[in-house]
């Protein structure tokens, strides 16, 4: 198409009164106030998942080994207690939250989507509420080779050996050792790999 056919065809669609009452229409339809809140919703969601993205956590001191593939919507937290080896692959909607004690990551680690690896509890003195008592923080450990299913939580102090696996919705509560599968609520070993 030679310049001058492009310039009339253009023309064309500009003219075109059923192509400006849809642009008119689209153009309104973003000014209603509805339009308007979801988008700022989506721009503090943004704005949010940012501060607590790996990008932004690496910026902020986090340690993170070569290669890792993290998916949208993952959350990390206490970025200067978080250290994760090489080939790390987390799926969307995970969690990792340190408060005072660090969680260390080693290689080749899977989350599966909406893991939770939280390393501080609240109090459960009766006297006073929970959210005043003071977070327990703990140590975890996560081996080598590991691979944590979906839905799966792993709760402070606990230790998980390289190679071990760990079911879908488990909650690990207490060590797991090296090269086992484990599962269910609280996670117990159910067979070696």
């Amino acid at each position: 198409m030679e310049l001058l056919d492009k310039i009339k065809f253009f023309k064309r669609l500009m003219d075109d009164p059923e192509l400006d009452q849809l642009y008119k229409a689209l153009k309104e339809r973003k000014r209603k106030p509805e339009i308007m809140e979801l988008e700022d919703a989506l721009i503090r969601w943004a704005g949010f998942f940012h501060k607590h993205s790996l990008e932004y956590g690496i910026l902020n001191g986090m340690k993170v080994g070569k290669n890792p593939r993290v998916e949208p919507f993952v959350v990390f937290t206490g970025f200067d207690k978080i250290e994760i080896g090489d080939d790390f692959v987390a799926s969307g909607f995970s969690t990792i939250r340190a408060v005072d004690a660090k969680i260390k990551i080693g290689n080749k680690v899977s989350l599966g989507p909406g893991v939770a690896i939280l390393g501080a509890n609240h109090g459960i003195d009766p006297s006073m509420p929970h959210q005043v008592q003071p977070q327990k923080s703990e140590l975890i450990e996560i081996g080598d080779d590991v691979w944590i299913g979906a839905g799966a939580i792993v709760l402070p102090g606990v230790k998980i050996g390289r190679g071990a696996v760990i079911a879908a919705g488990s909650v690990v509560n207490e060590g797991i050792p090296e090269n086992v599968i484990a599962g269910g609520v609280p996670a117990k070993v159910i067979k070696s790999r």
